[in-house]
Order: structure tokens, then sequence, then C-alpha cells
């Protein structure tokens, strides 16, 4: 299900996870500090992740090292021999409260899948740590599809950020803890009903993105 160069990757930082520990130093002229605010950290990790990446061989690209300003995805990732480059996002959270990271924006996920279904299939790298003391320590690493990231909500189809009646962010479900009020999505096809259910709701008429999702796919 996974593309094979996210699995290689997934393997080897799982085999090397307990060793993941690191510092949070900041310095500004001459003063030094250990930063024990979470803000930032994530943007890092996925830094880091690209560096490590790299200097273990794995076939990872950053489009941001091109001059690209888009958002999605993270990196492209291929193997050899290369004939296409598949999608890898890199997402993290904090262990000690439970996993709230943005998956997308709703409403430009909602058309760019539609525009091209196979944003799909793109793997998403999911990092959890911990900090204190100004010490980082990786506390687990997942590998997962965003339907196994994704879940219903009381409101909604799809469980999203949703504040003053007005959609923002597709939101995680409890997948790392499996103790969730709902349950992950099981297939792609269950997530993408729940995605353009939701549109449609939210809009209150019909989804012209769904359409283009299933004309797109024959």
């Amino acid at each position: 299900m996974y593309h094979s160069e996210s699995s290689k990757i997934f393997e080897k930082l799982q085999s090397i996870k307990d060793s993941l520990v690191g510092g949070t130093n900041f310095t500004l002229g001459s003063i030094s500090i250990q930063i024990e605010g979470k803000d930032g950290i994530g943007g890092l990790i996925e830094e880091w992740f690209g560096h490590w990446a790299e200097q273990n061989s794995f076939n990872v690209r950053n489009p941001k090292k091109d001059g690209s300003s888009q958002e999605f995805p993270d990196y492209y990732i291929w193997e050899e021999p290369k004939e296409y480059e598949a999608l890898l996002e890199v997402k993290t959270y904090d262990a000690d409260a439970s996993a709230n990271f943005d998956i997308a924006n709703f409403q430009s996920y909602c058309a760019s899948v539609a525009e091209n279904p196979h944003r799909l299939d793109a793997d998403y790298l999911i990092f959890s740590y911990k900090i204190h003391n100004g010490i980082l320590r990786i506390h687990n690493v997942y590998l997962k599809k965003i339907w196994e990231i994704t879940c219903p909500s009381e409101r909604w189809p799809l469980k999203t950020q949703t504040k003053r009646g007005v959609i923002y962010n597709i939101r995680p479900s409890s997948f790392h803890s499996g103790k969730g009020r709902y349950l992950s999505f099981s297939s792609k096809e269950e997530f993408i009903e729940a995605l353009f259910s939701t549109e449609e709701k939210y809009l209150g008429h019909l989804s012209e993105n769904k359409a283009k999702y299933f004309e797109n796919i024959k």
C-alpha cells in the first residue's frame, strides 16, 4: 500500500528511533537559549528529515530547494530506475498531547484532489516527539495513508477544524491511540465519500469537485 521508498525510510527510522535525541538551542548575537516552546518544532523536524534522508542515500527530493513555494508535497520520493516521483508528507505532533496537526486546508484539498486524484496516494510520515529541559526526543514514527489518519466527527462526515461555522483544515483522528470516539476510515473510497459529503453539507449544494474527481479517475 505504501511506496517502497517510504517503507524503507520508515523501517530505518523505526530501527534508530531510540537514538533520535537532540537539543533545541537557539543563538542570536551573544545570547543562546534552550527553547522550551513547541512552536516551530514541526518545521525543524521536517527540515531535519530531508537532510537525514539524503545522508542515508534515500531517493528524496525537497521541492523547496529548487525554489518552489508549493505547500504540497513536502518531499518527492522514487525508486530506481526512476520512472515517476511519488508524494511524501511529513507531519509532527507533541506526544504528550493529542495529534492535532493540520493535514491540509479543507477547500484547497477538495479542489486539488479533484484535479489530481493521485494526491490521495501520498504517504504520510508522522513523528511524535517529546521535549523537556531543552532535550528533544522522537517518541514514535508512523507511516500512514490519509484515510488511516482521518475520521468522521459529530458535526461533519469528515473531522475538520471549524470556527464560527467556517471550515479551515482537515484534522486527524486518534490514529496513534485507537481510543477516539470515531475510528479512522478503512479505505480510500470511504475517505473520499466523507470529504465530498462534508463539502456538500458545508456549501449547501452538490460538489463540482466531486463530479470532477470521478471524471478524472475514469
